[in-house]
């Protein structure tokens, strides 16, 4: 995707990248129409290219979606871009779009429980085998490509265990392997953390979470290689994970902010780990802005901007942190994240609650586990929440 503003800042990129001026608009209108007006040009255009980046059925694009895609694309330094109705429908599709029966993927066990759940149950299903290697180690995913191994999937900031993947390393061994390199850049976005200029192929995001910033719309988008994405786009067009005009509205107008709203998410989120880190009530901490974290090092250099999420376990165990967060009166128990509000979840009966109690456990998330979206609010007033609901908690 051709990008006018590809030599401006990140700022810059993140406010016009992709905006479509039409009738002069300052902003992308909203267009709700199911279809578009066909013509010589249209069939022409939409017989050379499959009708990828043609406005013919809003079920393939729409000018909405294309503006988001266009967006994401110029943020994260990729050639093209698609948008979908939900993470895990980009996930599913960009996946199914470069594996088939036979072939193999090697991932990680830190992964988000819809991931994994797909890559352990749907992938297998449909004759795809599925190796789990060490985040930590990436030698370890070296170890695991097979014969058959046609990619490698991994996370930038794990969820939510927040563990660190060494971009650099993995998409080295990749390549060595003739793989595609796919990455989830969720937790970390493309303000922290740009893979595709590490070496990656293909970066997917959650457009649910911080790019949009209002936990007000579900979405996904996945940007990478030409050629990958137009063979995602094939697949798009079968599954039908099309994105609604009004959502992707709402996206590009919340994505406008980025670059504003993640230095408090990620000041935030540092501080108060620092501060749990010495409670009570804590047995860890889960954060690699701390110098004690095994991921320290690697994220001063993957993400050194750091990220707003934040996970802990509670003293006391799984009911301790239930008592905990129904103890909160600032941040509000819910699922999902990147909101500027703080939201606050325990993975064990929410994200995570299908995936086994010792792959749980040998991931690290341990008994009283929270994870933690940390928002935009004062960071005194959520530490005086964090502080009293931790106290009462740990009096029942």
């Amino acid at each position: 995707m051709e990008d006018k503003f590809s030599d401006r800042k990140f700022g810059t990129r993140v406010v016009w990248s992709g905006t479509n001026h039409m009738e002069g608009s300052p902003i992308t209108p909203i267009f709700t129409t199911s279809t578009y007006k066909l013509s010589d040009d249209r069939y022409k255009k939409w017989k050379e290219t499959g009708g990828h980046h043609t406005l013919t059925y809003s079920r393939y694009s729409s000018i909405n979606s294309e503006a988001v895609s266009a967006k994401v694309a110029a943020l994260e330094g990729a050639d093209d871009g698609e948008t979908f109705g939900s993470g895990m429908a980009a996930i599913s599709t960009t996946l199914l779009s470069q594996l088939s029966q036979g072939d193999h993927i090697v991932t990680s066990a830190d992964i988000y429980g819809g991931t994994y759940a797909l890559m352990t149950s749907e992938l297998p299903r449909l004759g795809i085998g599925v190796s789990m290697a060490d985040l930590r180690d990436p030698s370890s995913f070296e170890a695991a490509i097979n014969e058959n191994t046609k990619v490698l999937y991994v996370e930038t900031i794990t969820n939510p265990t927040l563990k660190v993947c060494d971009i650099v390393e993995m998409a080295k061994i990749a390549k060595n392997h003739g793989l595609i390199s796919i990455v989830d850049n969720t937790f970390a976005t493309p303000w922290a953390c740009r893979p595709l200029e590490m070496g990656f192929d293909l970066v997917i995001h959650s457009g649910t979470k911080f790019l949009n910033g209002h936990t007000d719309l579900t979405a996904g988008i996945v940007v990478g290689r030409g050629d990958l994405i137009k063979s995602v786009f094939n697949l798009k067009k079968s599954l039908g994970g099309a994105a609604d005009p009004q959502m992707c509205y709402l996206l590009e107008r919340g994505m406008r902010t980025l670059h504003a709203r993640m230095p408090i998410h990620a000041s935030n989120a540092a501080e108060l780990a620092m501060r749990l880190k010495d409670h009570p009530a804590i047995t860890s901490v889960n954060h690699p802005s701390l110098p004690n974290d095994p991921d320290h090092d690697v994220a001063s250099r993957v993400v050194p901007r750091g990220t707003g999420m934040l996970s802990f376990s509670v003293k006391g165990g799984d009911q301790a942190a239930l008592d905990f967060v129904r103890e909160l009166e600032i941040v509000f128990e819910a699922t999902s994240l990147g909101g500027v509000e703080s939201l606050v979840q325990c993975p064990f009966n929410t994200s995570h609650m299908f995936v086994p109690e010792d792959v749980r456990l040998e991931a690290g998330i341990l008994p009283g586990f929270v994870r933690m979206s940390v928002g935009i609010e004062n960071v005194e007033d959520l530490w005086y929440d964090l502080d009293q609901a931790l106290i009462s908690s740990q009096s029942q």
